[in-house]
């Protein structure tokens, strides 16, 4: 697993080493696993419906499309660590896909026995500086008002956040690539006028 393609590595506070790398072709496999190891909540935060009744073979043709998708409007990290009962498991993926020169949708995974280990936060950081090395400039998803981990996680990344509700999920805007004096400009904007979308830290 550590060789030239490891972007970086990450110890949980119970001392499980994480390494990730950018995701490749043939990845499918660690994908469906990840899926696998997700119970009913963290899928349903995920990809925003129930699909716990998705047959394998769907799950196997998606997981291949998203692996082989990986072209100048698309990248994706793989996280892997030595388990107890298995070595070199996949734990944990994030990925964006480009909606413009500038904007790019946001996907992260980890899987349910090594959640709040701080290693989805860990894994976004480092898309996040690939991002930005990319020419994007803002990073946004469709958030489950209840997803209280990735709420917790976007508030710990450190970037300015715009939140807008609708029923039971929020679009989420992070603006990854943004100076200093454009964040105060933000901020005395809202303490002003209170604008919608909401801004959130």
């Amino acid at each position: 697993m550590l060789d030239d393609s490891v972007i970086g590595s990450y110890k949980t506070k119970t001392g499980i080493i994480v390494h990730a790398r950018p995701l490749q072709a043939e990845d499918a496999p660690y994908l469906v696993d990840l899926f696998e190891n997700m119970g009913p909540e963290s899928r349903y935060n995920r990809f925003m419906q129930a699909v716990d009744h998705v047959g394998i073979d769907r799950v196997w043709h998606e997981a291949e499309q998203v692996a082989h998708q990986t072209n100048d409007r698309s990248f994706g990290l793989v996280a892997f660590a030595d388990l107890p009962q298995r070595h070199n498991t996949p734990i944990a993926a994030a990925r964006y896909v480009s909606i413009s020169s500038t904007q790019a949708e946001l996907a992260v995974s980890v899987r349910d026995d090594m959640q709040h280990m701080g290693i989805g936060t860990w894994l976004m950081e480092h898309l996040m500086a690939i991002a930005v090395e990319h020419g994007i400039e803002q990073l946004v998803g469709t958030i489950q008002n209840g997803n209280t981990a990735m709420w917790a996680l976007l508030k710990k990344i450190g970037c300015r956040l715009e939140s807008q509700p609708e029923g039971s999920y929020s679009q989420v805007t992070i603006h990854v690539c943004e100076s200093g004096s454009r964040i105060n400009d933000w901020l005395d904007t809202a303490a002003d006028f209170s604008p919608e979308p909401q801004i959130i830290w």
